[in-house]
């Protein structure tokens, strides 16, 4: 089970690091818009890789789920999951953009999501890595 969840947090983790590189291309204006199809792939890619991490990290955590759930640093991690899945939800929407207007033509009402959620995905991803690490060793 190790193993696996390793695996799915190494593949999801490159969808995840390659998708926020794309997306800051786009911003910086180094990309115009970004390709549909690379963009739905990623997404789904990372929308089955999460909660495969998820189930993988839960099985791994129960048989000491006690000790857990008493652990600064697992609720931290937790809550970093936590907002990732509800980033995920809106991050397929509001990227769609990318992949029909620059960046430049948006208003800042419309970039503004656009730059919440890019922000949201990489601080909860690297927190979530970071708590993982020190739980870990």
């Amino acid at each position: 089970m190790v193993l696996l969840h390793i695996i799915a947090i190494f593949f999801t983790g490159l969808c995840v690091l390659y998708s926020d590189e794309q997306g800051l291309m786009w911003v910086l204006g180094k990309k115009q818009v970004l390709e549909h199809d690379r963009i739905a792939f990623l997404h789904t890619a990372i929308s089955v890789g999460l909660p495969l991490i998820i189930l993988t990290g839960g099985l791994l955590a129960l048989p000491s789920l006690s000790y857990y759930l008493h652990n600064t640093t697992f609720i931290i991690k937790m809550g970093f999951v936590g907002a990732l899945i509800v980033n995920g939800f809106f991050i397929g929407s509001i990227a769609a953009k990318a992949t029909t207007h620059t960046f430049a033509s948006l208003t800042p009402a419309q970039r503004l999501p656009l730059l919440i959620s890019g922000t949201v995905s990489v601080l909860a991803w690297g927190g979530a890595l970071i708590a993982g690490f020190l739980l870990g060793g």
